[in-house]
């Protein structure tokens, strides 16, 4: 008997294998509106039935393979020159798959972090862009955030190619969009982006995990990866069945606040002790110093006046470790993990125009526990007083450790990596334009290693060369600095400008554009069009300029210092009418840097202080926002930031931590 159920369960898992690729798919990559990349040798890929001939017609040329014991087949077909539009037929037996209207053009991977995420409908200016968006040679692909611990080969089902014309680019990257923009008309030929960016990420995310290894700081988090490698979904699957039947039952949903129903709309909270959050329960002088286990945690908020949506988002950022949240004595949810999002929806037939009851149970396994959010994204219904009261004890050296997703996407080295750059790995690409440093400056001497590691890691698993990598320098943000002062932002720009030691890079310039309250600069045509210089320069030869001008060498003549610029046969002006340039300070030894005055000649800068008598140093520009500036070559590109001292900076020796991610 024992015999037949085996054999019974052989052919229905051979059934499953079987039904898995029992029809003819292709990689979601290939939709109508495609651009392939021109002058290379393209790649089709897909699945069927094992065993099954494929095959695959454009332009009148017919190519075939057969799949493979697996149902996986790839078809290859040569190189076409720019232009299309074409139709694509791919097709087995009875069954067939059409992509149309596909381009050859150039291929551009598009990646970073919120500047480059942010879409052309979030700025002022994007009413009368979209009505004028009429260019059918750009088309564009977004790849949605998500991230994994090994890497997925495929992007998923639902991506698609689009037009940018019209409302369709409200959903694009403006920096993307201005890019295209200006090189498409310049170039002459088609233009795909793919867009693959996450907001507020920092850059280990995205490398991959050879070019993390020579970094000790990532140690710990490689020898999880490489222990015992499993997807997400995997995880989860094991983890939901170890809570339902062990985890939960045993340790987990279990202790008296659960007994009593704390979060019950009839609980007495009168008795409860208070507690200002954000903070760890450790540290806030209430005697829990030495707790492990929960803490319930109470408040009370009222929905936003006017409000009419079916669901209210209640925002409860990063808990550490576990929770379950209640309104007016309804379950939300839970979560698992001190580095996963909580965003909970509360629908609106379970709540109030004032009171609603909000509970919270925390539950830490060891180390600090609670609720202790950055101030920058303190909710009004998150920051305050709560009242809260003691829950279930726990031995954190008894309690075992359930293995589970837990992975911030901001930070956690490779997760991004593996779901949103690997699955491009087998498409011929142009190059690559990044915006992003934001979330790294803070450990900017860091960065100077890590992003020529990331770049270098990216070209090795393309297989495709050096190719072009084109990079935005940070923009000034926040208040003018009243004093020269040392910067993280400026020693990310500096970190940022490393990567030019690279072949077939580029750095956009971006010091002048940004707003004083917005870390989102509105400006991105101005940005677009500085990236863009350097393919029309670099990739199209076209006669112009696209570096900034860039200190050369510097000369002390007395009391002065004279800057020598390289301005790449470009020529040098300054906006001021006296030719005064804003910006620089000086500094002689080991004195503080003052301000200086700045008179330019040439392609030349004199500077001085009548008060530093014997000057060694100058800074240009070196903070977070350094003002206005007003020195630019006849391109319009601003002169990069820079210093002539080594003076130790703020972030020297601030390296990665797995365990400062977020807290």
């Amino acid at each position: 008997m024992k015999d037949l159920i085996k054999i019974i369960g052989l052919i229905c898992l051979s059934l499953l294998a079987n039904s898995i690729y029992a029809q003819l798919q292709v990689s979601p990559y290939f939709k109508d509106h495609l651009v392939l990349q021109r002058n290379r040798e393209n790649k089709v890929w897909g699945t069927s039935p094992k065993d099954r001939i494929i095959k695959l017609e454009i332009d009148g040329e017919k190519f075939k393979t057969k799949a493979d014991n697996n149902g996986k087949w790839q078809i290859f077909f040569p190189e076409f020159k720019a232009g299309g539009p074409y139709t694509i037929k791919i097709y087995s037996k009875n069954e067939q798959i059409t992509i149309h209207d596909v381009l050859f053009g150039d291929v551009w991977l598009c990646s970073g972090q919120s500047n480059m995420e942010y879409a052309v409908k979030a700025f002022p200016w994007s009413k009368d862009e979209i009505t004028k968006a009429t260019n059918k040679q750009i088309r564009f692909l977004d790849v949605p955030n998500r991230i994994d611990e090994v890497p997925v080969d495929e992007l998923p089902q639902n991506v698609e190619w689009k037009i940018a014309t019209g409302n369709n680019i409200e959903n694009l990257s403006a920096v993307a969009y201005w890019f295209a923009k200006n090189v498409q008309p310049k170039a002459g030929i088609p233009i795909g982006l793919i867009t693959s960016d996450w907001s507020g990420t920092a850059i280990e995310p995205w490398m991959t995990v050879e070019s993390l290894k020579p970094f000790p700081q990532f140690k710990e988090v490689l020898d999880y990866l490489e222990k015992d490698p499993k997807s997400h979904e995997q995880i989860n699957k094991e983890f939901k069945n170890y809570l339902k039947k062990e985890w939960g039952p045993k340790y987990y949903y279990k202790g008296i606040g659960l007994e009593q129903k704390w979060y019950a709309e009839d609980t007495d909270y009168t008795q409860w002790d208070t507690i200002n959050l954000p903070c760890w329960w450790e540290d806030a002088g209430l005697g829990l110093e030495n707790h492990d286990g929960s803490v319930w945690f109470k408040t009370t908020f009222d929905l936003p006046k006017g409000f009419q949506e079916s669901d209210f988002l209640i925002d409860l950022n990063l808990i550490k470790d576990y929770d379950m949240v209640w309104v007016n004595g309804v379950k939300l949810g839970e979560t698992f993990g001190d580095q996963n999002w909580r965003h909970y929806w509360a629908k609106r037939s379970i709540l109030k125009e004032k009171g609603n009851s909000l509970v919270v149970r925390v539950f830490n396994l060891k180390g600090y526990g609670g609720m202790n959010f950055s101030p920058l994204w303190a909710t009004p219904i998150l920051k305050g007083q709560w009242v809260y009261k003691k829950g279930i004890c726990i031995n954190p050296n008894t309690v075992p450790e359930p293995r589970i997703v837990n992975k911030s996407p901001f930070g956690y080295p490779n997760a991004i990596y593996n779901t949103m750059i690997h699955p491009l790995l087998n498409i011929q690409l142009t190059g690559a334009i990044w915006y992003q440093g934001e979330s790294n400056a803070g450990r900017a001497e860091e960065y100077a290693d890590l992003f020529p590691a990331m770049v270098a890691g990216w070209r090795k698993v393309f297989n495709q060369g050096d190719f072009p990598f084109y990079f935005v320098q940070l923009a000034n943000f926040e208040k003018e600095s009243q004093t020269p002062k040392d910067s993280d932002w400026a020693e990310i720009r500096e970190s940022q400008e490393a990567l030019l030691q690279l072949p077939n890079t580029g750095m956009a310039v971006a010091i002048d554009l940004g707003e004083e309250k917005n870390i989102h600069p509105a400006n991105k045509m101005e940005i677009g069009r500085r990236l863009a210089l350097h393919a029309l320069q670099k990739n199209y030869g076209k006669d112009t300029v696209s570096d900034s001008p860039v200190f050369k060498n510097m000369t002390v003549v007395g009391d002065s210092i004279i800057i020598e610029i390289e301005t790449f046969g470009s020529k040098l002006h300054c906006t001021n009418k006296y030719a005064y340039v804003n910006g620089f300070a000086i500094a002689s030894g080991k004195q503080e840097f003052v301000w200086a005055k700045a008179v330019l000649k040439g392609n030349k800068v004199i500077v001085y202080n009548d008060k530093v008598q014997k000057p060694q140093h100058v800074r240009y520009a070196w903070s977070k926002n350094p003002g206005e500036l007003n020195i630019y070559n006849s391109n319009g590109l601003p002169l990069r930031p820079f210093r002539t001292d080594d003076r130790k900076g703020i972030t020297q020796g601030r390296v990665f931590s797995l365990h400062n991610v977020f807290f």
